[in-house]
């Protein structure tokens, strides 16, 4: 195809209104695959007739529909086979939510109070002035859940402080969040409302930032400023209660980004349902599981559960086979459960895609939706 025809992934991103992390993950899945790959810089470029498709995976993950549905859809080539395929998931969401007005109706008589609709959260306060320098401009709220995110690979040793601290970096277009406790590395971006023009990071006491997310919550937008001892959050108000502070840490943050370059590409590749994957680990009566991918549309889990370790299972190791898209060779591997679980429970949107280098090494836990979160998981050794 002539070059003209060609774009690139940041351009087709703004046409099509995902970001670029999300189209990368929906190449990898194998829903929305580039036109062209250059294979020597690795570079993605599409073409205007995907933007079509694109548009029409932004507005099906809206609506909350599972990867492998959305699949279905866009391979589906009958509009009226493909829209009731919509239709059967609308009604599976409007199910669920006179399920979730009905129980929110009985909460609100619990309380004693009449029931009522919630509040209406759309409306957007006032932009601040323009911020000079450092300071980056972000929902409260999302940075609360990116904090709350990447909080879970942290740890509390006081034999190496810099384990409960979170690095945050600001860049132009975006601020990174990151935190590591040696088996997990968690690292969240979001896109500031406002860019910065002086790039800055700093190491933050992690405890103060945890304590600092309910206020954070509250406020539709802060605007973040480094200080030689602090990272402070304000508001546009004035009164007492319009900032924060929380301190920076001297230990100096691992150099993450040379251990993530260090790693090799990834042979095997998986794309799970989340929710199913957790009901998985929370049943798990072992602290390590087993993951088998060996098939291209299962994985296996390996793990003695409540239920199989009872006087009536007649089955020595049970098993659960879960529903997924693998791609790569077959391959083992065993996790603690609290180093899985809390990544798992972390990730954004229904999907989660596990990439594979090695039963030895990192695995790459991604998510699919609503900004860059990758987390990476360190593996074990079987249980005994």
């Amino acid at each position: 195809m002539p070059d003209t025809e060609l774009i690139t992934i940041g351009a087709f991103a703004r046409t099509c209104g995902l970001n670029a992390s999300a189209l990368r993950f929906y190449a990898d899945a194998g829903v929305l695959v580039p036109a062209l790959v250059d294979e020597d810089t690795g570079y993605r470029y599409y073409t205007p007739d995907q933007a079509g498709p694109a548009c029409l995976i932004r507005h099906l993950r809206a609506v909350d529909m599972p990867l492998p549905t959305v699949a279905a859809v866009l391979a589906e080539s009958d509009p009226a086979r493909a829209a009731d395929l919509l239709d059967a998931h609308l009604a599976e969401m409007h199910c669920r939510r006179r399920e979730f007005d009905a129980a929110a109706a009985a909460a609100h008589r619990a309380l004693g109070a009449d029931p009522r609709s919630l509040p209406d959260r759309s409306g957007h306060g006032a932009a601040p002035g323009t911020e000079p320098d450092q300071a980056v401009r972000i929902g409260g709220p999302a940075l609360a859940a990116a904090i709350d995110q990447v909080s879970t690979a942290t740890l509390t040793d006081p034999a190496l402080p810099v384990l409960d601290t979170i690095l945050f970096e600001a860049r132009p277009d975006e601020l990174i969040l990151t935190a590591t406790d040696r088996y997990r590395l968690a690292s969240r971006t979001l896109r500031p409302m406002s860019s910065v023009t002086a790039e800055w990071s700093a190491t933050i006491d992690a405890a103060e930032l945890r304590a600092t997310t309910s206020w954070l919550r509250r406020r539709h937008s802060v605007v973040l400023r480094p200080t030689p001892d602090s990272i402070e959050f304000r508001t546009a108000t004035e009164d007492s209660a319009a900032s924060q502070r929380c301190r920076r840490s001297p230990e100096e943050f691992p150099d993450y980004r040379r251990m993530l370059a260090a790693l090799p590409s990834t042979p095997t590749r998986a794309v799970l349902d989340r929710a199913h994957l957790l009901e998985t680990l929370e049943r798990a009566d072992s602290p390590i599981v087993t993951l088998r991918f060996g098939s291209p549309d299962t994985v296996t889990i390996s793990v003695p559960s409540r239920d199989a370790s009872t006087q009536h299972s007649t089955q020595p190791n049970p098993h659960t086979e879960l529903r997924a898209t693998v791609s790569g060779p077959p391959m083992t591997i065993h996790f603690a459960v609290t180093t899985l679980y809390p990544a798992i429970a972390g990730a954004i949107g229904p999907d989660i895609m596990l990439d594979l280098s090695a039963p030895d090494l990192p695995a790459h836990i991604r998510s699919a939706d609503d900004g860059d979160l990758r987390t990476l998981a360190m593996p074990c050794e079987p249980a005994p």
